[in-house]
């Protein structure tokens, strides 16, 4: 039987063929070893696959494809990748995403160098727009290996504090703690991270791997609504009932998360002149369960400019 692969990259598709093909391209000039590639596709036609046996035709590491004539849905497309992976590490690479120049490389001996000594880890990341234009860079100044409580805390006090393809998991933790739950909708990734920061910590490393796309075909964009504000504060409602973090904390981080969350959510409004929409996403300031949450200070002169009339 072959050796299993360190690393697999778990691309899930969805109609999105010109970026899926630029992720692809990615993989394959990059300097990484020991990796293999899921793609599992929920898109309307099996284009991508003609796509992937082009651009990974002279590779030689391995890659898997399948099409779902009945798509699989967001979260259980994510789940199929990851069950079809052989990797010890898996991570998820969303078909509008692409690794960074020696990106892949630099994961694959991280990986290698720390053995297996963490079971979660979270990368660095560029933040580009549509036209893969640098909007923010996010990572970390040096590695630190952040405990439950100290993840959790950094996890529900900042809404972008993970970005899904810099987590790289030890694909047997799925076993544990299962996969991603499709009932908590669009942040049953948040679900996930919680779930496995609160057994495991993460262990944060300073390389930057991966470019994190944001633009108007996201799924995320769809978001910013009054149904996932409820789900979120069932979430936050799980995260009580971990008793890892104290009533304060909880307090603290509903503050902080909630106002990044609009605050973004509006912010992506307002970019593309969505007046209207702009105004939807801001009242939601104005819902009960959220009007009485305290406006932590760095956001307080941001929350002022975008409430003037």
């Amino acid at each position: 039987m072959p050796k299993a692969p360190l690393l697999s990259v778990c691309i899930p598709a969805y109609n999105r063929p010109a970026w899926l093909r630029r992720g692809l391209e990615s993989i394959a000039v990059g300097d990484g070893t020991d990796i293999e590639v899921v793609i599992t596709d929920d898109s309307d036609t099996n284009q991508s696959q003609a796509i992937a046996a082009e651009v990974l035709k002279n590779w030689s590491l391995s890659w898997r494809y399948e099409h779902h004539q009945q798509p699989l849905g967001m979260a259980q497309n994510w789940n199929r990748a990851i069950q079809w992976a052989t990797g010890q590490y898996v991570m998820v690479l969303h078909d509008d995403d692409f690794f960074l120049p020696q990106g892949l490389g630099r994961l694959v001996n991280k990986l290698q160098g720390l053995g297996n000594q963490y079971p979660v880890l979270l990368f660095g990341v560029l933040v580009v727009d549509a036209q893969e234009r640098v909007m923010k860079r996010q990572g970390f100044r040096q590695d630190k290996l952040l405990p439950p409580h100290d993840a959790l805390i950094r996890l529900f006090s900042d809404s972008s504090f993970v970005r899904f393809p810099a987590m790289v998991i030890r694909r047997d933790l799925f076993t544990e703690v299962g996969y991603f739950n499709p009932d908590w909708r669009e942040p049953c990734d948040l679900e996930m991270w919680m779930r496995l920061l609160a057994r495991y910590g993460v262990y944060c490393c300073r390389e930057a791997t991966v470019a994190y796309r944001v633009h108007g075909q996201a799924l995320t964009m769809g978001s910013f609504h009054r149904e996932t504000v409820n789900i979120l504060l069932k979430l936050f409602g799980e995260l009580e009932q971990l008793n890892i973090l104290t009533a304060k904390d909880i307090e603290f981080c509903k503050g902080s998360f909630f106002h990044q969350y609009i605050l973004a959510g509006a912010w992506r409004q307002l970019r593309r002149r969505r007046w209207r929409e702009f105004q939807q996403v801001m009242g939601l300031f104005d819902l009960p369960e959220l009007k009485s949450l305290s406006c932590p200070v760095k956001w307080y002169f941001l929350r002022g400019l975008f409430s003037l009339p």
